[in-house]
């Protein structure tokens, strides 16, 4: 029983004693409405179903995900007004609708409706977000009035949906690397043939498989002649982005957003330009992203979804770096194969960890620096000074309206 309703009966009981009938009608309409509200605030919220569909769980920066908000009043009770408050991440944004702050604090996405008996109700979104980054809706609170628009009952449902953001991607330059076969050092095993790169017929010889048979310059010439192919070039490729954007160490540095987020672009679009290249290629990045491990790391690879789970991993790190970046460097000795061309991406000089550049390619992995940002030319011309490989490249714009991705050098 509310405090109202115990006035209400107080006031009934002195009305009545005391013979005066104002009092008596009074405490009956107050009692009526706490009967109404209390009925409202124990069924209201029962059998009231509560939906949030996301067409798709993944997106590009600059793209929309469609969004179907339902909610059904299952039971023969109307609700005079129903509002969901679906809480979202920093970052998000719904296209027919301005985020409002919540009761705690926390953005949220606010609807209403006036529902009668057994009554269902789709509205239809368009959600996206201001940068790459993992972004979630939900959970949601529920609150319901009565048949007089007071607020009757509430609750906290935990459904939620995650969706990522994937950095944009703009048309970029081949990077050239440098080719690791030939040259005057003994070859340490036989070179692997490249079934693209056709190179004429040889005289079978014994052993010779007989899949690689030419049928037909056989039959023309008369003897058994077999398929030579050139050597195959190294095609394996480990994209390790320097997240650090300024110098010091690495836990003291602040960083600057758009800054962090035209690198992004960068890795993102050199990525999709070596699966345009059919090349095998990794990633590597000392940076939080959901996992327990300080460095993520994606083996090197060329099977089918290589480039859309790179996309995933610099969707989900973080702008600011886990650890320092050298220890980032000391990890990719131990996960490449000798012959595996080392791409180094960053925003800063990358004199501080030229050593460890030099020892990754005593290894026998070339590497190669590519940087970027304002001071990306004068970065690179210091790193070839001191007898490594490097390459400039440079957004023709803001990484948001950005069209193309020059590579120089």
């Amino acid at each position: 029983m509310t405090g109202t309703a115990l006035l209400a009966i107080l006031l009934l009981l002195a009305g009545t004693f005391l013979n005066v009938p104002v009092a008596i009608v009074l405490s009956i309409v107050v009692l009526l409405l706490e009967v109404v509200r209390a009925v409202w605030a124990r069924f209201g919220l029962e059998r009231v179903t509560y939906r949030r569909r996301l067409e798709r769980d993944r997106m590009t920066w600059g793209e929309e995900i469609p969004t179907a908000i339902e909610v059904w009043n299952r039971k023969r009770m109307p609700l005079a007004w129903m509002r969901a408050e679906d809480e979202a991440s920093p970052g998000v944004v719904v296209r027919e609708r301005p985020l409002v702050i919540g009761a705690g604090g926390a953005s949220v996405l606010r609807n209403s409706w006036t529902l009668a008996p057994f009554e269902r109700v789709t509205r239809q979104f368009h959600v996206s977000a201001e940068r790459r980054g993992v972004y979630e809706l939900g959970p949601v609170g529920l609150t319901v009035g009565d048949l007089f628009a007071r607020q009757a009952a509430s609750e906290q449902r935990p459904e939620t949906e995650r969706f990522l953001v994937r950095p944009r991607t703009v048309p970029a330059t081949a990077l050239h690397r440098r080719d690791t076969w030939g040259g005057q050092d003994r070859a340490r095993a036989g070179l692997t043939e490249d079934p693209s790169r056709f190179a004429g017929v040889r005289e079978y010889a014994p052993g010779d498989p007989l899949r690689k048979i030419h049928p037909r310059a056989s039959a023309r010439l008369g003897r058994p002649v077999v398929k030579r192919f050139e050597p195959s070039r190294e095609r394996e490729v480990l994209l390790a982005l320097d997240v650090q954007t300024a110098k010091g160490p690495a836990w003291e540095t602040t960083w600057d957003a758009e800054e962090v987020e035209s690198l992004f672009v960068v890795a993102a679009s050199i990525a999709r330009s070596l699966a345009l290249e059919r090349a095998a290629f990794g990633l590597a990045a000392a940076g939080y992203h959901g996992a327990e491990s300080r460095f993520a790391h994606l083996a090197v690879s060329e099977a089918p979804g290589q480039l859309e789970r790179v996309f995933d991993l610099l969707a989900r790190l973080s702008s600011h770096p886990s650890a320092p970046f050298e220890r980032l460097l000391g990890m990719v000795l131990h996960v490449v194969r000798p012959g595996t061309t080392v791409v180094v991406l960053t925003a800063r000089d990358p004199s501080e960890y030229v050593a460890w550049l030099r020892r990754i390619e005593r290894a026998g992995c070339p590497v190669v620096v590519v940087t970027c940002g304002p001071d990306g030319p004068a970065a690179a011309g210091t790193v070839r000074r001191l007898g490594l490989v490097a390459r400039s490249v440079r957004l023709d714009g803001p990484w948001r309206t950005a069209s193309a991705l020059t590579v120089t050098g």
